[in-house]
């Protein structure tokens, strides 16, 4: 067993004529999951995505234990203690991470997912009696990839273990809601973008459960969103001269075409009150590009005469294969796009203006759509959607499923 208790930055200089910027406290509780790469863990990745988009830097305490289940953080005495001795008197946690072992939110291997949830709460009790206002985000984790032992006993695909691990997360959410207020917990949903990664073990390290540098990335740039409430689409490192952003993620053989790709799906994934044009939140992918540039799940490209723009409607993990696909798009004043559909929020594009670009019928394959613009209007965009002609489990439409929306604005 390995326990990591680290501080990974420098506690705010008090001077006598200012003060400096205070940067979040953030508490990390969990195992190998979020500290697997030394010096390159989450905890660390989160530290320098906020500093990235400007940010003071917070202050990251990792309480990180190999191997061990939540019940161990929510009653260790060692585990308590650094709680109350890892903050300068009068300072408080602003969130406490906490991510389970890889089968404790499910009913295997001897685990019981209410035991699971129960410590949850009582973790977040724990730093709450500490820090009153301090707000719980579940680090929801990921199915094991295909070719796991876990397949097809006692699971017969990687979803089916998804389903289970992130309900007992979006439960216990709920749980310590209940406890502590609405606002006290939030879901970080990184297993359903390592779910957009279709379970490859190209993502993952050998053991086919463990997560390589690239899921590390998206598992960080996921916290990221539940912390600070923003998209990480936005923040753009700087890769030549390398800031301290890049030069991380190159130290692991990452660079700038990894960061886009990863930073679009780590905003699908995140809260819908965060991506700005949510749609139903399924298995259902849209993703865009301009020019040259590699296709991402970004919610915003740039455009203009000449430019060419690709569209790709994607069914994800075989669940909307067989459906009928749309793709729909609006144009509107950029700056004041449609809200959402009075009966059906998950479409974000307004009906009556719309113009029906491509239909299939199958998503078997990826739908496409490509077009040089032929024009530019300066001042204006066009909203971008996707629907599967299939039910939705999130939502519970019977009859269709919306991808989140995409701008295309003009310059």
């Amino acid at each position: 067993m390995t326990m990591v208790l680290r501080t990974a930055s420098l506690l705010p200089l008090l001077l006598a004529a200012s003060v400096a910027a205070q940067g979040r406290n953030l508490l990390f509780y969990g195992n190998s999951f979020t500290y697997y790469s030394w010096g390159y863990g989450v905890p660390e990745l989160v530290q320098k995505i906020a500093v990235a988009a400007g940010h003071p830097s917070p202050t990251i305490v990792s309480a990180l234990v190999g191997g061990v289940t939540l019940q161990y953080h929510a009653t260790d005495p060692g585990q308590i203690a650094v709680i109350g001795s890892s903050l300068p008197a009068g300072q408080h946690w602003d969130e406490v991470v906490i991510q389970g072992h890889v089968l404790e939110a499910t009913p295997e291997g001897g685990h019981d997912p209410a035991v699971f949830r129960a410590n949850a709460v009582a973790i977040t009790g724990n730093v709450r009696s500490h820090s009153p206002a301090a707000r719980a985000v579940m680090f929801q984790t990921w199915a094991s990839a295909w070719g796991s032992p876990h397949y097809p006993m006692p699971w017969a695909r990687p979803i089916d273990m998804h389903d289970v691990i992130r309900g007992n997360y979006r439960l216990a959410v709920a749980d310590i809601r209940a406890a502590f207020g609405a606002g006290a917990a939030a879901n970080s949903a990184v297993g359903d973008g390592v779910g957009l990664l279709e379970w490859d073990p190209a993502w993952y390290e050998a053991d086919l459960s463990h997560p390589n540098p690239a899921m590390i990335l998206l598992a960080a740039m996921s916290i990221y969103t539940s912390i600070y409430g923003q998209t990480v689409c936005g923040i753009h490192p700087v890769f030549q001269p390398a800031d301290p952003l890049a030069l991380s993620l190159a130290s692991q053989g990452l660079g700038e075409a990894d960061w886009n790709f990863l930073a679009g799906l780590a905003d699908r994934v995140a809260d819908p009150a965060v991506r700005p044009f949510a749609g139903s939140g399924d298995h259902l992918l849209l993703e865009t590009a301009t020019g040259s540039a590699a296709l991402t799940a970004c919610p915003t490209q740039q455009m203009t005469t000449g430019t060419l723009v690709q569209v790709q409607l994607r069914s994800m993990n075989g669940v909307f294969d067989n459906a009928w696909g749309w793709l729909l798009a609006d144009l509107f004043q950029t700056g004041s796009p449609p809200g959402p559909w009075p009966t059906y929020p998950e479409i974000r594009i307004d009906l009556p203006s719309m113009v029906l670009l491509a239909t299939s019928t199958t998503l078997t394959s990826p739908m496409t759509f490509s077009i040089q613009v032929p024009v530019s209007l300066p001042g204006s965009s066009f909203l971008v959607q996707g629907f599967a002609w299939r039910a939705s489990t999130e939502t519970g439409n019977p009859w269709f499923t919306t991808t989140d929306a995409r701008e295309l604005v003009f310059h």
